[in-house]
């Protein structure tokens, strides 16, 4: 049973997260900002404890503590303490240099539509080295949402604020709300997370200089917004980048011999969406894009995994389907009541689309993981350069799938869309319309994996969970 006064002290929990061979970020968040708050974190299987003191914020209460000199491989515990009373206590792994490597990888929470059921799934595992999230990580929409965004299901998890986050302490209510959720916080607990971003950490359908449902006039300069939101996240996330000073999100990840993680983000110098489709039209930015295709023509002796917030596959050739486009308007896949793909897909950017593809498809064992658009999905696609474009799409953690808008039971009526989907898009090998879950990819240097885990449900809290599909890729 929990201890009443750890949890007054700390009422969040605990978190580790940018973790490397050698390095990890600790983070807690104390209720009495200012406080002095004493860290220990030492090797499962012994070796001597590193201990040290770090000033929580003196206005949000929040410790971040990076500890370096960490062996690689090796799990580890943690716990924080202030004034004699503790923490409970987190656990990480360092990422081994040479064995195979195993992540899960989630996105799109949406509180007020169910339960973290998958979260508590992956917490619960003892066989994953860290939790990648490609974002969507909180959702800033109001209660009752406006515009275009879809309204929450679970009746007994209502937003706070009720309104759309717009002020710093909009958002930073909203990730007390998330943090503050028993699942959320046991996979943090249990799991280094690396995350980045995708639009609803800021608001829907983001871009450099505004988003689809942001009303200057009513609701202020977008940077102001935009830096809120940003230095919340920061504040919130076991990390140590400031992107509200400049910091980039988007970083590599060493995984030793089996490879690398080029984790992306496509919001904060994506162009106008609704600007003229030319080279220089990004989703990454310039310096970002730059980034992405030297590292993937750079040979790397294991795996690498373009990570991406949402689809990069291409979902044009669905459209000229009656079906299948039904399925894409229900979904936000394609623009409402019109025959084209959704001004925020990557459809948008096809020339960064395209040089992302063709370099991924040349690159040797590459592989996209990608999130966003709330279905699973296993693409593979042979591409005019000759290379084969392969990407796993991760499905949502509760955020509204196509049964839910429908309100059909899971797996029954949507499986002629999926059909559908299929049939009109060659490169797609399968897919999954309906269900909420993460990803689990086993990566070894001769070996991949690559596996979709499916809650039973969302509007109830359940450890109902089974495989839905599941691919293995060899050099």
């Amino acid at each position: 049973m929990p201890n009443p006064t750890t949890a007054s002290v700390f009422p969040y929990g605990v978190a580790s997260g940018d973790v490397t061979h050698d390095r990890v970020v600790l983070w807690t968040k104390v209720a009495n900002p200012g406080d002095t708050v004493r860290w220990e974190c030492v090797a499962v299987d012994g070796g001597q404890a590193q201990r040290g003191e770090a000033e929580s914020d003196s206005v949000t209460g929040s410790v971040h503590v990076s500890v370096d000199e960490l062996e690689p491989g090796v799990q580890h515990r943690y716990r924080f303490a202030v004034d004699g009373t503790s923490s409970i206590d987190g656990q990480f792994r360092t990422i081994p240099t040479d064995r195979a490597v195993r992540f899960a990888v989630a996105s799109c929470a949406k509180y007020n539509s169910g339960y973290f059921n998958a979260y508590r799934a992956i917490g619960q595992r003892d066989d994953i080295d860290f939790v990648l999230h490609l974002g969507d990580y909180i959702y800033e929409a109001a209660q009752i949402p406006t515009g275009k965004q879809t309204a929450g299901a679970a009746t007994d998890r209502p937003m706070d604020p009720p309104g759309d986050c717009v002020t710093r302490d909009d958002y930073n209510r909203r990730y007390a709300l998330y943090r503050g959720d028993p699942d959320l916080q046991a996979l943090h607990a249990s799991h280094a997370m690396m995350a980045t971003i995708d639009d609803h950490e800021l608001s829907d359908n983001a871009w450099l200089d505004g988003a689809q449902e942001h009303e200057e006039e009513h609701q202020g300069p977008w940077s102001d917004r935009r830096d809120a939101a940003l230095t919340v996240w920061s504040d919130w996330m076991p990390t140590l980048r400031r992107p509200a000073k400049g910091d980039p999100i988007w970083q590599e990840i060493d995984l030793g011999v089996s490879g690398r993680i080029l984790l992306g983000e496509t919001r904060l110098a994506r162009s106008d969406p609704d600007g003229p489709r030319v080279p220089e039209k990004t989703a990454l930015g310039l310096e970002q894009r730059g980034f992405m295709l030297d590292r993937l023509s750079t040979p790397n002796p294991g795996w690498t995994f373009l990570a991406l917030p949402s689809m990069l596959s291409d979902l044009d050739a669905a459209i000229g389907d009656e079906t299948a486009l039904f399925a894409l308007h229900k979904m936000k896949m394609a623009e409402a009541d019109a025959p084209e793909s959704f001004h925020d897909l990557w459809d948008n950017f096809d020339f960064e689309q395209d040089a992302l593809m063709d370099a991924a498809a040349l690159a040797d064992r590459t592989v996209v993981l990608s999130g966003d658009v709330h279905f699973s999905a296993e693409h593979v696609n042979p591409l005019r350069n000759g290379g084969e474009f392969i990407e796993w799409t991760t499905p949502s953690v509760t955020s509204a799938n196509l049964d839910d808008k429908m309100k059909w039971p899971r797996g029954t009526e949507s499986r002629t869309y999926e059909a559908a989907m299929v049939r009109m898009l060659r490169d797609l090998r399968w897919c999954d319309l309906d269900s909420h879950g993460f990803l689990v990819v086993d990566c070894a240097p001769e070996r991949l994996s690559c596996q979709w885990w499916f809650v039973d449900e969302v509007l109830t809290s359940s450890d109902g969970l089974e495989l839905g599909h599941e691919v293995v890729l060899t050099p």
